[in-house]
């Protein structure tokens, strides 16, 4: 099957494709960003973690002032917003190896398209607890993750040796 799509991915010229793929992949990771931070604080993740990490500790969740309970609450969202960030720089790292032709950045861009589109359906079995738009974006995503993994896979040797093939101009 993945010799019948791979004239596709060819026509777009390797390198054109890896540069289209990085970009796309940044803007998509700062949309799921966006979308995770609505998510956060539509849910109210953090107070809910707040309630837990009480209940574990023994304590009655009932006792803590609203003044506490807001600055808890703040740290863990704040922790939160912090690791969304470092996943960001994370991603960068990657994409810019990937950029220059590295065969494990290269794994890395594979295992990331799959995993999100995997995520991208638990959110959509979910259902649209942020709106149309969530549920729309998370089912296009799907598509846009698995499309970029068949080219990325398809890709492997052309996107990863060591020196540069001349690309042929596109028909």
């Amino acid at each position: 099957m993945l010799e019948k799509i791979k004239p596709h991915f060819l026509n777009l010229r390797p390198r054109r494709f890896v540069i289209g793929t990085v970009v796309l992949l940044l803007v998509l990771d700062l949309a799921n960003s966006y979308y995770l931070r609505l998510y956060w604080v539509h849910k109210d993740l953090s107070r809910l973690y707040v309630e837990r990490i009480a209940l574990t500790q023994g304590l009655n969740f009932q006792e803590l002032s609203a003044g506490s309970l807001q600055e808890i609450t703040k740290v863990i969202d704040n922790g939160f917003f912090f690791f969304l960030f470092i996943v960001l720089l994370n991603n960068l790292f990657f994409y810019v190896f990937y950029l220059r032709r590295k065969l494990w950045a290269q794994g890395y861009v594979l295992f990331y398209t799959v995993t999100n589109a995997l995520l991208a359906v638990l959110f959509l079995v979910e259902g649209p607890v942020l709106g149309a738009a969530w549920f729309s974006y998370n089912l296009a995503t799907i598509l846009i993750y698995a499309y970029l993994y068949l080219g990325v896979r398809v890709l492997k040797q052309e996107t990863t040796s060591p020196t540069p093939a001349r690309e042929t101009p596109a028909r």
